[in-house]
């Protein structure tokens, strides 16, 4: 979890990068693209020092393997670079078992928003499935609740073996593609349309197949939770719409 000490640094360092990123469009703008090259190379000191600080938090336990899913999450707030839709600063994953698939999310937003000069993509108000990957006869999806600042999270981590084109993953949560393996061997990053249409908010049946799973909000050890009875997620309020949050101002599209 964040410490008052690593919040305080963080603090300085989007500041100092907000900044620096603010001063850089500026001169580029005006042309003058050699001081603004000359910016970079303290933008990246400061992008790989908030990676640094970044904890990870537990998303999921594989049903398969049963290894523990932890991923770094900027939880502080969506004013992290952690929640840049387009290139944001994200440490990679090491603890990634080979059934792992994919880890969109939602969140439930809590009003005033961060305000950002970049583009966040929380995902819709309350958290779904998608079908089109879990359909598939061995998969099944996890799924898991922690903050994010003063908003609520879930995470939908699935699981099994990767589906056969044309069948698609879909993009990490908050971001705008998804990294790809062929054969165990990285293979680059593809990208999902996103549309709620293709999402399932009615989670029952999904819990009672014992196609989804989920853990208990908060719960770092990740004990794994299967059927409707206790479940926390089932037919929470919210909008399921996409939320598209900048300059604390959210808009929302199916």
């Amino acid at each position: 979890m964040w410490t008052e000490a690593a919040l305080a640094e963080r603090r300085a360092i989007l500041d100092e990068g907000d900044a620096l990123w603010a001063r850089r469009r500026a001169l580029e703008d005006a042309g003058r693209i050699d001081e603004s090259i000359g910016l970079w190379d303290r933008i990246d000191e400061l992008t790989d020092r908030y990676e640094e600080l970044i904890p990870p938090v537990t998303v999921a336990r594989c049903p398969y393997t049963g290894a523990l899913v932890r991923w770094f999450i900027d939880t502080a707030g969506l004013d992290g670079w952690f929640w840049r839709y387009s290139g944001g600063a994200r440490p990679w994953v090491d603890s990634r078992p080979d059934t792992w698939l994919a880890m969109p999310g939602a969140m439930r937003l809590t009003e005033p928003v961060e305000v950002t000069t970049y583009r966040v993509m929380p995902g819709p108000g309350v958290p779904y499935v998608v079908p089109r990957i879990l359909k598939a006869p061995d998969a099944r999806a996890v799924i898991a609740q922690l903050p994010v600042g003063a908003h609520t999270g879930w995470t939908i981590s699935y699981f099994g073996i990767r589906p056969r084109p044309p069948v698609k993953l879909v993009n990490l949560w908050g971001k705008n593609d998804f990294p790809t393996w062929h054969g165990g061997d990285w293979g680059g990053w593809d990208a999902d349309t996103e549309r709620t249409g293709v999402y399932d908010f009615a989670l029952r049946p999904w819990l009672e197949s014992g196609k989804l799973l989920w853990l208990d909000p908060g719960d770092q050890d990740g004990t794994l939770h299967e059927g409707v009875a206790g479940c926390p997620y089932l037919d929470l309020p919210g909008p399921r719409t996409i939320a598209s949050v900048q300059d604390g101002t959210v808009f929302r599209y199916a």
